[in-house]
């Protein structure tokens, strides 16, 4: 029996029931069939009755036994989109996500379309960050650091199909040496660093807790600003004066975090609540 379009959707939601509500089958299966076919939601709607090919219905297949074993589909996939773009992604980095988005959207907003800034971004993962930067801000001079080589030649194949021109450097940020940066000073620092106590694995999903990176995830219980204080006194050092810096934040740390910041002499700091109302974001400015 041949399944059209609409009904591998139903089977999609049928099979998904019980860890999935229909909504998230439907957007699952969405995504499955955009990724697999190109077609747009709009054109998923109008071709529904269609039957896809037989190729087509084995990754439908594949990809749904997989989902029904608890993969996260962008690990299934290989790819994840973020900010319009199409990235490739596996369990060397993190899946990204909607929140580090809003904290591009944050840093393009402060950034002028013809900018020649210079910007760091610390712990990059699959490279989303400074690569969604580059493509919106083409004359800006992007810098990319991570502590994982799995993670940075991943970035940089990212950087390479997306036709950014990105430097890449291996750097562990909690016992870094400036001497062989290659920069003098930068205008913006970024990152998006582990936060995630590791108290809190009892409480995550079993998708990201069986498949994605714990090393860019949590942080220990006893320090959860670890990363961020380092960070802080790192871009006290590298920031030129009047440089911004921006932080994507565990949203029951935002007084913590921006304590911190204070307290570390940065100034201007400013919380920003994500999408979903909580404290996600951080934007401050180095003065001394």
């Amino acid at each position: 029996m041949k399944y059209s379009i609409r009904s591998w959707r139903m089977k999609y939601c049928e099979t998904l029931a019980g860890s999935h509500s229909k909504d998230e089958s439907e957007a699952l299966f969405s995504t499955v069939l955009e990724t697999i076919t190109g077609l747009s939601r709009v054109n998923q709607v109008v071709r529904q009755e269609e039957i896809p090919t037989e190729a087509h219905e084995a990754v439908f297949l594949a990809t749904l036994e997989a989902l029904e074993a608890g993969q996260p589909l962008q690990y299934i996939l290989k790819r994840a989109y973020f900010y319009d773009l199409l990235l490739n992604v596996d369990s060397r980095v993190l899946i990204p996500r909607p929140e580090t988005e809003e904290l591009v959207q944050l840093m393009l907003h402060d950034l002028p379309k013809d900018t020649l800034a210079s910007i760091l971004d610390i712990g990059t993962g699959s490279g989303c960050i400074p690569i969604a930067l580059k493509k919106n801000r083409p004359l800006a001079r992007v810098f990319a650091v991570d502590i994982s080589e799995d993670a940075l030649a991943l970035a940089r194949e990212n950087a390479n199909e997306q036709e950014t021109e990105i430097e890449f450097f291996k750097v562990d940020i909690l016992s870094h040496s400036t001497a062989s940066f290659p920069w003098s000073k930068l205008d913006v620092i970024v990152s998006n660093p582990p936060y995630v106590p590791a108290s809190e694995k009892i409480d995550m999903a079993r998708h990201v807790l069986e498949h994605e990176p714990h090393l860019a995830l949590f942080v220990d219980d006893e320090d959860p600003l670890l990363f961020y204080r380092r960070i802080a006194r790192f871009a006290k050092e590298q920031l030129k004066k009047g440089g911004r810096l921006y932080f994507e934040i565990h949203a029951d740390f935002g007084k913590d975090t921006v304590d911190l910041l204070a307290s570390e002499g940065f100034q201007h700091v400013l919380l920003v609540k994500d999408l979903s109302g909580r404290d996600r974001l951080i934007r401050c400015v180095f003065n001394s």
